[in-house]
């Protein structure tokens, strides 16, 4: 119930929003007794109920807010018929000759209007379905409109102050509620295992929380001849006791926070949130600055690491002591029911905590872009994507949202990086002749920042993200090597036409696998390009060269064993110190 409890929580800490359309939402906060629909159809009326004009909405037209029962907040294809909306609703429920959809609408807005709790808009519309005209008003403003069309009401002539759409009118949304609690009066209560409180139980609960699963519901108990209860239970009052209020609370919350800020991967959708409004980032995106603004390169580690730490105390300025976060992940099983995959609750400051700690562990520099943390989804994609037309398919929807649940469990839960997670990046970055272009940085910058992620987690090992001329490990001295091979024959290239693959490029995984014969076999071809090079540049290669054979103290036929995952960092190193000294040095050697 902790799902719940929170949503409700956060119902009531944003009650003040609730029925309000914001510009900064995609979706307002619907009330109780209200669920979101997109209408098709708006339909003016003046007081009385006389046709105004009517307006074939656009399919970009935001959900609008319209009451609903609690059956037909939930009515299906097989039972829609005598359960309509209260008030907006499809053209069919509004037409005389579908008889039991009419009688049904007509009888329950009637009663609304004849209640105590009757509101002034009630009446004009029911005046106007009453009149029949409807499909003649409709042609008359040039709308061929389906049965299945959403009608909205705006009613005018009621002075200034009642004049305007339903769906924005507080008064008339309040008069629903009052009208519904009205009607639950006699409903005995029951003890509510959301609030603790004795209230009157939801007979059914909401569906449509995630908009891609419109009919899958998070309770659900309609399958009492099936297996259900499994052996547990006679009812579903056994099972769980959820009041209508706190079943309404919850799952508009949810509704709403899901619109607003959820992010999908697969089918999956991932939400992150304080219950009481207070901004925070998402939890499977980067950090980054609370106000969205965006940080300076950050050039060095020093730098990287400060600007973290700013970033860190900006989010945490507003934040009380007792402030949490409620970080959950839900997926429809099937079409009617949604489960809820991933469920963790922190406290808000430990929960910045620990995306900072991620952010400082698994990052890299990244060409122009200084240094940074690779995101969930870029780590996902690289690791399980298909390599193709020079660029990596995003994974299988089944893959993606499964391991998007992994790394976001291994960052909320401070979990160690997952092996496989990382020995795929390694293994995609060894076959950079598949990609091409900036896709090869975006793929090298990704497995480096995995790869020093998953030594800090397992060996508490801190790999620099400079070059470390003194490192004596073996494969980070035989990755320097592969990127001097590289710097050589490229160093050659003159024209457009010269772009080619280096023979280094072209053999990265039998180097990897086999790297003291493959360097032989490297270093014979490279005699041909030493000999284009300019005196000063050659004697700069051919130093580094010896430089680091002489560090590679290991003889006989260890050197020519399958090289580690470290490999990928010596040979980013390289390339990128590479990158920035040449020039310097080979003007220093000239001269």
């Amino acid at each position: 119930m902790g799902l719940l409890q929170k949503a409700c929580e956060t119902y009531d800490a944003m009650a003040d929003r609730a029925g309000r359309v914001f510009e900064s939402e995609k979706e307002p906060l619907a009330p109780v007794s209200h669920i979101m629909k997109q209408p098709q159809i708006k339909i003016t009326l003046d007081q009385n109920g006389n046709f105004i004009t009517a307006q074939a909405l656009d399919k970009d037209t935001p959900k609008i807010i319209i009451p609903a029962t609690e059956e037909s907040a939930g009515r299906t294809s097989t039972k829609a018929a005598k359960l309509p909306h209260p008030l907006c609703d499809y053209l069919r429920y509004l037409l005389p000759q579908n008889q039991v959809e009419y009688q049904c609408y007509v009888s329950q807005l009637s009663d609304w209007t004849n209640s105590p709790f009757t509101h002034q808009k009630l009446r004009a519309v029911l005046n106007y379905v009453q009149g029949g005209t409807i499909l003649a008003n409709l042609s008359q403003a040039g709308i061929d409109a389906e049965e299945k069309a959403m009608v909205c009401w705006e009613v005018n002539g009621l002075g200034e102050t009642l004049n305007g759409p339903c769906w924005t009118d507080q008064a008339l949304m309040n008069a629903f509620i009052d009208y519904t609690a009205e009607k639950q009066a006699n409903v005995e209560p029951a003890l509510c295992m959301v609030s603790g409180e004795m209230e009157v139980p939801a007979g059914q609960h909401p569906k449509g929380i995630i908009p891609t699963s419109g009919n899958a519901k998070l309770i659900s108990a309609n399958d009492s001849s099936g297996f259900t209860y499994r052996g547990r239970f006679d009812d579903a009052a056994q099972a769980a006791t959820v009041s209508y209020t706190a079943s309404q609370k919850a799952h508009n919350a949810l509704r709403w926070l899901v619109a607003n800020q959820s992010v999908p991967f697969g089918g999956r959708t991932f939400l992150c949130w304080n219950p009481q409004g207070i901004p925070i980032p998402k939890v499977t995106g980067p950090m980054g600055r609370k106000g969205g603004e965006s940080a300076p390169r950050s050039a060095t580690p020093s730098q990287y690491q400060k600007q973290l730490r700013e970033a860190l105390s900006g989010w945490k300025e507003d934040l009380r002591p007792s402030a949490g976060v409620v970080i959950a992940a839900f997926d429809a099983a099937t079409t009617g029911r949604l489960a809820v995959t991933y469920y963790n609750e922190l406290l808000a400051s430990d929960f910045l905590d620990r995306l900072h700690d991620w952010e400082v562990s698994c990052c890299w520099e990244n060409g122009p872009y200084g240094i940074q943390s690779p995101s969930l989804f870029q780590i996902v994609s690289w690791a399980f994507g298909t390599p193709r037309n020079g660029k990596a398919e995003p994974p299988d929807d089944r893959i993606l949202k499964q391991q998007m649940q992994r790394m976001v469990a291994c960052r909320v839960d401070q979990a160690p990086f997952p092996l496989d997670i990382e020995r795929a990046l390694a293994e995609r970055a060894s076959h950079l002749l598949l990609y091409e272009g900036e896709n090869r940085q975006k793929l090298l910058f990704t497995a480096c920042a995995a790869i020093r992620k998953y030594h800090f987690d397992h060996f508490k090992e801190e790999w620099d993200m400079a070059l470390d001329k003194n490192c004596s490990d073996r494969s980070y001295l035989f990755g320097r090597l592969l990127a001097v091979a590289e710097a050589v024959e490229s160093s050659t290239y003159r024209t457009e036409k010269d772009q080619r693959e280096t023979n280094a490029m072209r053999m990265q995984k039998a180097f990897a696998l086999r790297p003291m014969s493959t360097w032989r076999f490297l270093e014979e071809k490279l005699e041909s390009y030493y000999k284009q090079l300019k005196p000063g540049l050659r004697q700069y290669y051919r130093k580094m060269t010896q430089e680091i054979m002489d560090k590679l103290s290991v003889s006989g036929s260890s050197l020519n064993q399958k090289l580690d995952d470290i490999y990928l960092l010596g040979y980013y190193h390289q390339r990128a110190y590479r990158n920035e000294k040449p020039n310097q040095n080979e003007t220093e050697e000239e001269a």
